[in-house]
């Protein structure tokens, strides 16, 4: 062979080499990319917080989820999206938004609501009417814009019936606040999740229900607001469609990663 061609053999298999070694890394780096870990950060109030004990739970039952999902417990007890002069959830989501690798928040709000707005500057909009509820739809709004500024995604969980005549009148009129700023913001990232019900409309509040084995457990804490341990599990069991479908949306379909595991309880 003429040393012209060793060379012109040498340069191919040098060039295919260089080829499949790009599509070697391209191909590993996609890999990586679709099973890192997904972050999930609660948000929100006590309620939020029984939430995140509920998926925390439910991981810890399944190892390919646990391997997939990354939890980040971020819910502060006593606060809510009314006094914005004490912790204001506005600039706490927006700071999270700029974590890398923030892939959904999980929000519940508005148990501890029930009272006027305070801004920053300390003005305020009194609890209750036309201008409170504006402004309220407003605050969820920027929540919801702040988590999904950076490429994130936002449940809002809707509030549960509640055994108050008062509270329970209040998380209904909240729910409708929470759709609206939904609708406002109008983007497939943001969405609301409608609150877990013990049985079809119109709810009744239930502090005991059957569990898998048909036991009566008790379901509701003793507040008439909270859940039990098991009651958590209960609306996690409601609401988990819908974290797995925002997820999906942003590419990661847990179903198929972990196809005899995915949500086993």
């Amino acid at each position: 062979m003429s040393q012209r061609f060793l060379a012109w053999i040498s340069s191919a298999v040098a060039g295919a080499m260089l080829v499949f070694g790009i599509c070697g890394v391209e191909h590993a780096t996609a890999a990586a990319e679709a099973t890192a870990p997904l972050q999930i950060a609660f948000v929100g109030d006590s309620m939020a917080d029984g939430l995140w004990g509920a998926l925390f739970r439910r991981l810890g039952k399944d190892k390919c989820l646990a391997e997939r999902v990354k939890l980040i417990r971020k819910a502060k007890n006593g606060t809510g999206l009314t006094r914005l002069d004490q912790y204001n959830w506005i600039d706490e989501i927006a700071a999270l938004s700029e974590d890398p690798g923030v892939d959904l928040f999980v929000g519940s709000f508005g148990i501890n609501d029930r009272q006027p707005i305070v801004e920053r500057d300390k003005t305020r909009t009194d609890f209750g009417g036309p201008a409170f509820d504006a402004r309220y739809k407003a605050v969820v709004a920027d929540v919801l814009r702040h988590a999904i500024a950076k490429g994130g995604s936002i449940l809002v969980v809707g509030l549960p019936v509640m055994l108050d005549d008062d509270a329970n009148s209040d998380a209904i009129a909240k729910n409708k606040l929470f759709a609206a700023g939904v609708a406002e913001v109008g983007s497939p990232r943001a969405a609301f999740v409608p609150p877990w019900t013990s049985q079809a409309a119109p709810d009744e509040y239930k502090p005991f229900l059957p569990n898998a084995k048909n036991a009566m457990v008790q379901v509701r804490a003793s507040d008439g607001v909270h859940f039990t341990t098991a009651g958590y599990d209960m609306v996690m069991d409601a609401i988990y469609p819908s974290i797995l479908a925002s997820l999906k949306q942003r590419g990661r379909d847990l179903e198929s990663e972990c196809p005899r595991q995915v949500g086993a309880r």
